[in-house]
């Protein structure tokens, strides 16, 4: 007997040493002050942030998404290879525990907890990754297409104006920006209006929606080769102005996304020592179809397009044998070139998806929470634990033990398998406190009638518990099940019930029977005659 009782006191203790360490990251991660993170280095703030509990977005705030297929119903294929793209790309976004789990037949749910810029994790969240290298046209061939255009939109502007029956676009604002005094019959032109909005190649952007007008005239689409189209980079600000550039590009790609094998953010670029930029690394195979794409198009730019929007232009300065590339970031931030890297190495989504449910959680929503729950946690558990202690006495206050211990495991077990605590978590927290009394309960009240019976102590014990043991394993055991298909049913909020709802009852199981059992069976292995219950 006293040997079971040590063997049992040393695997409590140390149970109890490896939760405390467990729990340590915790404590000091929720205490850790900014002045504290500054002087930590990378790797232990990592650490930290890894073994701690993680919050939920109920808990500290974030972001809510829900996406469906753009256009389109998305097959189960569809579904659950944008699932896998999407943790890809939240994952190296740096999202702590984000929950992304299929809703329904074709709708993508997305939670991400402590997310502060909702508009860049949407962008990243909701863009295709088309990724292309196209070749551009000579600038002189541009040229050319850009003054037939001037000329018939010259002239069909001008036929327009003359008989206002046969105008076909009634925004007369386009008219006046292509024409000096429309009122006149003189119809003086502008001097090429598309090179004069364009400047030095690149368009303001005030100047954007109107040169799109102009291109949208009827009839101007075939001006332009089959095999050709407009694309637009993407708009920077250089010296205050806000501008993009509009090149002529080959409708068919020359290389496509699949030949990066990796993407990774830089700085410095051919003309910003400080620019930011993206580099770009091929296949095996891809490095030859480059080197022979490059070679054969020297001092010639090649575009790389993301979803139909330029990146970046470059000129081919010589044969680039080595399967790598950049993607010059331009004036954009260092975070820009980061997101796209990220993107690039997530993998492109097999359809486009737009957000068609957003819902966000302040941080100081989540803090309400919190203290809302825990005092809720704190009343009910005093309420249990001054009630234990009234009816069961010394007994009482064991069960109240046992019951901080339930709770204490509990949590280290949550920070050990990096489950996320969320607001229906707490709530299981304190369903479980309920539980861990009733298997008390049932163990005294057993006691009782042994001793009522007739028996010592110590034969008291051993009966009560043997005798309660299969009511309180039966229903603890319903219990992990519900708890089981709800977590693997459920999603977000649902799963996060039901992991701390199945580690409490394993916790609860040891401590009502084994953590009680060891502390009663040391007292009356002391010679106990009598035992308050």
């Amino acid at each position: 007997m006293k040997a079971q009782i040590q063997a049992k006191t040393i695997f409590i203790l140390l149970a109890t040493i490896l939760a405390a360490w467990q729990l340590s990251y915790t404590v000091r991660f929720f205490k850790l002050t900014p002045g504290q993170e500054e002087n930590m280095t990378e790797k232990q703030l990592k650490t930290l942030h890894t073994k701690a509990i993680k919050l939920g977005l109920d808990l500290q705030g974030g972001v809510h998404l829900v996406l469906k297929g753009k256009d389109k119903e998305l097959t189960n294929d569809e579904t659950q290879g944008a699932l896998g793209v999407l943790r890809n790309r939240i994952d190296q976004f740096g999202v702590s525990e984000p929950q992304i789990a299929k809703q329904g037949s074709n709708r993508i749910s997305v939670d991400l907890p402590g997310v502060v810029d909702v508009q860049r994790a949407k962008e990243i969240i909701g863009k295709t990754a088309q990724l292309e290298f196209r070749l551009v046209e000579k600038p002189e061939f541009t040229m050319e297409i850009v003054k037939k255009i001037d000329e018939y939109v010259y002239k069909y502007y001008k036929g327009a104006i003359k008989d206002t029956s046969n105008l076909a676009l009634k925004d007369t604002s386009i008219i006046n920006s292509i024409f000096k005094d429309s009122a006149s019959d003189s119809f003086d032109i502008l001097e090429n209006p598309v090179l004069s909005l364009m400047g030095n190649g690149y368009i303001t952007d005030t100047d954007i929606p109107e040169l799109k007008k102009y291109l949208s005239t009827p009839g101007v689409s075939e001006l332009i080769p089959s095999d050709d189209e407009f694309l637009w980079s993407k708009i920077e600000e250089v010296e205050y102005e806000k501008r993009a550039e509009l090149l002529l590009v080959k409708k068919d790609a020359c290389l496509k996304g699949d030949a990066i094998v990796d993407a990774q953010p830089g700085i410095g670029t051919n003309k910003n020592s400080a620019g930011a930029r993206t580099d770009l690394t091929m296949t095996g195979k891809a490095r030859k179809e480059w080197a022979r794409i490059t070679g054969a198009n020297v001092n010639r730019r090649i575009a790389i397009v993301m979803d139909n929007v330029v990146q970046s232009a470059p000129v081919v300065i010589e044969r680039i044998g080595g399967g790598k590339s950049q993607i010059d970031m331009g004036t954009a931030p260092f975070k820009e070139a980061q997101d796209l890297a990220l993107i690039i190495r997530a993998g492109k989504l097999p359809a486009p998806l737009e957000i068609v449910e957003e819902r966000t959680v302040g941080p100081a929503l989540g803090k309400d929470s919190i203290r809302a729950g825990m005092k809720s946690m704190l009343i009910s558990s005093l309420v249990v634990v001054l009630f234990m202690i009234f009816y069961y006495k010394g007994c009482g206050l064991l069960a109240d033990l046992a019951l901080f211990f339930n709770i204490f495991y509990l949590l280290a077990i949550l920070s050990a398998f990096k489950a996320t605590l969320t607001m229906p978590g707490l709530a299981g927290i304190a369903l479980t406190i309920g539980m861990g009394v009733d298997a008390n309960i049932l163990i005294y009240e057993r006691i009782k009638e042994e001793m009522r019976a007739g028996k010592t102590v110590r034969a008291a014990i051993d009966a009560g518990y043997a005798r309660a043991f299969s009511a309180i394993f039966d229903s603890n055991v319903t219990t992990l099940i519900a708890a089981i298909v709800l977590y693997y049913f459920g999603i977000g909020p649902v799963k996060g019930f039901g992991i701390t709802l199945a580690i409490g009852v394993v916790a609860n199981l040891f401590t009502a029977i084994v953590i009680t059992k060891v502390v009663l069976d040391f007292i009356t292995l002391r010679g106990a005659k009598r035992l308050s219950i």
